[in-house]
């Protein structure tokens, strides 16, 4: 397999860079980074003081096989989101996305025989890597049936407790999804026995599906009952941090459900890389 890219929009909608879209890559610039550093000087030698990760660009060289049809095909494509896109890059060893928006496209052009342009994507984040761990409360998934499918799972724990790993940056974000029963939920993040945070909501449900989402851009926590969706963002624990983050290294994570019945908790760690 070699490397692929792909774009994918705010509904889930796909467009492939290779055969499937008739539409390859023949230049990807911008993939690594470049970092503002500042640094202090100490008697002729100098420490790095602080650094920032500015916005940078990545430029694609674009060949549309079906010529003039595929680039207008391309075009509807990206006419459709109003939102930013997810660009995803794939390799045998390493699968990721960032956030991006179209800078520009340039005009279709004929050169060498093929339709070609020049596309310019603004990034807007890390490279983010996902991982998703499983923890299941009071019992054994066997028999149930959960609303979503994740590609992969890392870890599964029946006891209450799973730890999870995060081999990127710092201040990596944590998603929570609580399916089932539960009463005042918690969420407990502890470092070589010590608690980093926790997150705790007053709320109850005998099958309800509980969503707590930590990305900064998108601070949301609801939930869904009956069909019917919920802001239970006032009914959190104040005093918690609920909204969950892990520096670089390895953490145990305990969920406590608040009854005694099966409860199934995923746990989504955001692994941010400022190149691949």
């Amino acid at each position: 397999m070699i490397r692929q890219f792909y774009l994918e929009n705010e509904y889930g909608e796909i467009y492939y860079f290779d055969y499937r879209n008739q539409t390859l890559i023949t230049q990807a610039n911008g993939l690594g980074f470049a970092l503002d550093i500042k640094y202090l000087e100490y008697d002729r030698m100098y420490a790095k003081s602080e650094f920032q990760l500015p916005m940078t660009e990545i430029s694609e060289t674009l060949i549309f096989l079906r010529g003039y049809q595929g680039y207008k095909a391309f075009v509807d494509y990206l006419s459709k989101s109003k939102k930013e896109h997810k660009l995803h890059y794939v390799t045998p060893a390493f699968a990721s996305y960032t956030f991006v928006d179209v800078s520009s496209l340039s005009k279709a052009e004929l050169i060498s025989g093929t339709i070609q342009s020049q596309i310019i994507f603004k990034k807007l984040s890390l490279w983010i890597k996902e991982k998703t761990y499983e923890i299941i409360a009071n019992g054994s998934s066997y028999g149930k049936v959960y609303p979503y499918q994740y590609p992969f799972i890392y870890a599964n724990s029946y006891q209450g407790i799973t730890h999870i790993n995060n081999q990127g940056l710092d201040e990596a974000p944590l998603n929570i999804e609580i399916y089932g029963a539960f009463l005042n939920p918690e969420i407990t993040v502890k470092k070589n026995g010590n608690i980093m945070q926790r997150l705790k909501l007053y709320v109850e449900s005998e099958d309800a599906t509980l969503t707590v989402i930590s990305n900064p851009s998108e601070q949301v926590i609801k939930m869904i009952e009956n069909g019917s969706t919920y802001d239970v963002y006032g009914l959190q624990d104040f005093e918690a941090d609920n909204f969950l983050f892990v520096s670089h290294g390895e953490y145990e994570i305990e969920f406590k459900p608040g009854v005694s019945s099966t409860t199934v908790c995923r746990v989504t760690l955001f692994e941010g890389y400022v190149g691949i």
